[in-house]
């Protein structure tokens, strides 16, 4: 800049915008009055909230290898299937009433393992004296194999011990507690084995007989032996890159609520009680709430795409 006063260099460099600038100006005006953008106010900064009198924000550690949490969920890497996209449900229950929380995890499989009788549907995690936790699922007997999805957990029956129901792919599992942490598979003689792809469950006494009942979701129609194959459809894409097929495209299941009789069994009664799901929406969380407090205990279902 030597040889330029400083107001000399300024002006000649807004002679040159101008310039410049001249025949954007010139067309703009040619073509009539211009609308100009003004832009929107900024938005007002929030003040901060006062934190001096409140507790400190809680800041959370992963100690599941401290406390010997350590079981690895079974899942496919490659995710070929939409069904290597689910499951892991969990729960935290008093399996034994010694005032301590227990921890069941929900395990899943692969396709290959579950044409070959699948996987261990839960892992139970008794919490010991200590605050560590002990695998004891294969002495609880909770030995059923599958593609476990979710968990729910009640007492069914009022003998006042909590018992356990797990949604699979398939097939799902009840599970009677005895007490002590034992548990009795009751899926045959209670009928609630189910069928297709199922993933959310919820207990709640919707007849209000004093006896729990069982709801459970379906996502899509899935058949173990015909899976659509990776990238083969318009729905197994997005944007060129070949991807596994579903939800969209895919038949959706209907849902199930299973009606507590009160002597160990349950019947079958979507259709009637109007929760059947004729259009087959994809299901996955399930929620019992009374919502309009009118004292009679309303569905919530969370589907793919809408409730």
């Amino acid at each position: 800049m030597s040889g330029y006063p400083l107001k000399s260099f300024s002006l000649q460099i807004s002679i040159l915008t101008l310039f410049l600038a001249a025949p954007e100006f010139a067309a703009a005006q040619a073509g009539g009055p211009q609308k100009v953008r003004i832009p929107p106010p900024a938005a007002k900064a929030k003040p901060k909230t006062d934190r001096s009198t409140l507790p400190p924000i809680p800041v959370f550690k992963d100690i599941a290898k401290e406390i010997s949490v350590t079981v690895q969920h079974i899942a496919a890497p490659e995710a070929r299937y939409v069904i290597d996209s689910t499951s892991g449900g969990s729960g935290l229950f008093d399996c034994d009433d010694d005032g301590r929380l227990d921890i069941v995890l929900v395990n899943g499989s692969t396709v290959d393992r579950l044409r070959e009788g699948g996987d261990p549907m839960v892992t139970l995690y008794h919490q010991e004296p200590d605050g560590t936790f002990k695998d004891i699922t294969k002495e609880a007997g909770l030995t059923r194999k599958g593609w476990g999805m979710g968990v729910a957990v009640a007492d069914y029956d009022n003998d006042g011990k909590l018992d356990l129901f797990v949604t699979g792919y398939t097939s799902s599992v009840l599970y009677h507690n005895l007490g002590n942490c034992k548990f009795e598979d009751v899926t045959e003689k209670a009928g609630v084995r189910g069928s297709g792809f199922m993933t959310g469950a919820a207990w709640g006494d919707y007849d209000r007989d004093g006896y729990v009942d069982l709801f459970v979701s379906r996502y899509s129609h899935l058949d173990l032996n015909n899976l659509p194959q990776f990238g083969s459809n318009k729905f197994c894409r997005y944007k060129g890159i070949l991807v596994q097929c579903g939800p969209w495209g895919l038949e959706g299941e209907s849902d199930f609520l299973y009606h507590n009789r009160g002597d160990g069994t349950f019947e079958e009664v979507s259709v009637k009680a109007g929760v059947h799901d004729d259009i087959g929406y994809y299901g996955l969380g399930v929620m019992w709430v009374d919502y309009d407090d009118d004292g009679w205990i309303d569905l919530l279902v969370a589907n793919v795409g809408r409730l």
